[in-house]
């Protein structure tokens, strides 16, 4: 399979790996051939895991690993000599959810968690599955740990702190929702209590967060001073196959 910038994918599932040394013979030299010409210039190796033992061979012929994902092992190798390594590297950002849930009282429906080091008062949420729109992901994410069932109005904002897991990076989205139905019903895996508290009593509650204290004082900015919103569009990608989310800032439809 071709790859951009001249590149090559190699998927160990379409190759006759019942002889393992012909194969790596066979690579070895048409390695050697792409190296002396200038058509391929990097070359990806996608391992699965029923091929595994290949894995030694292809680290003596000079391939680094590059990601992993349950069910295969993927290696790569620049085969440029005259020119700095162009591959890109792996994902190195974590997409995480939140949702501030505001009702019509002004309460705020907080969570804590189960399995923690302190308990503290914070918001629903959690990871964006592969796919996962984030007004989706906070709509499922609040559900699942609340009962409460939402919908979106506006991104509030975002954190982005590094250093998060494994070396990564985590950009976590705060989405402003309102409640549309659902009974309070903590997820029994993880939450051991939710609840609605009053804005101003979360913001001056003892146990919560610097970083959510300042989320809540975005909220009631955006209260006080107007009616600003960060709300998606979708809008066509740059050869016409698929849209895309484009989140951009407007006002907040007051119209119910």
């Amino acid at each position: 399979m071709c790859f951009r910038y001249n590149g090559l994918t190699i998927d160990s599932a379409e190759q006759n790996l019942q002889d393992e040394e012909a194969f790596i013979e066979h690579l070895k030299a048409c390695i050697n051939e792409w190296r002396a010409g200038d058509e391929i210039r990097g070359l990806w190796v996608k391992i699965n895991k029923q091929h595994s033992s290949i894995i030694p061979h292809l680290v003596a012929l000079g391939f680094e690993f590059h990601h992993a994902q349950p069910g295969y092992v993927m290696m790569c190798q620049w085969l440029a000599k005259n020119e700095p390594n162009g591959l890109p590297e792996y994902a190195n950002q974590y997409i995480g959810v939140g949702g501030f849930v505001v009702n019509d009282k002004k309460q705020l429906l907080v969570i804590q968690e189960k399995y923690t080091i302190k308990s503290h008062w914070k918001l629903p949420g959690g990871h964006a599955n592969c796919g996962e729109d984030l007004p989706e992901t906070a709509q499922r994410e609040v559900f699942e740990e609340t009962g409460i069932k939402t919908e979106f109005v506006s991104l509030l904002c975002f954190r982005h702190q590094h250093q998060y897991r494994f070396g990564c990076s985590d950009i976590y989205f705060i989405c402003l929702m309102k409640p549309v139905g659902g009974e309070l019903k903590p997820c029994q895996q993880e939450i051991a209590k939710c609840m609605w508290m009053d804005v101003e009593e979360y913001m001056n509650h003892p146990d919560i967060t610097d970083a959510n204290r300042y989320i809540a004082q975005c909220y009631q900015n955006i209260s006080s001073n107007g009616n600003v919103s960060i709300t998606p569009e979708r809008v066509i990608n740059f050869n016409n196959t698929r849209t895309n989310n484009i989140y951009s800032v407007g006002l907040i439809n007051t119209k119910s």
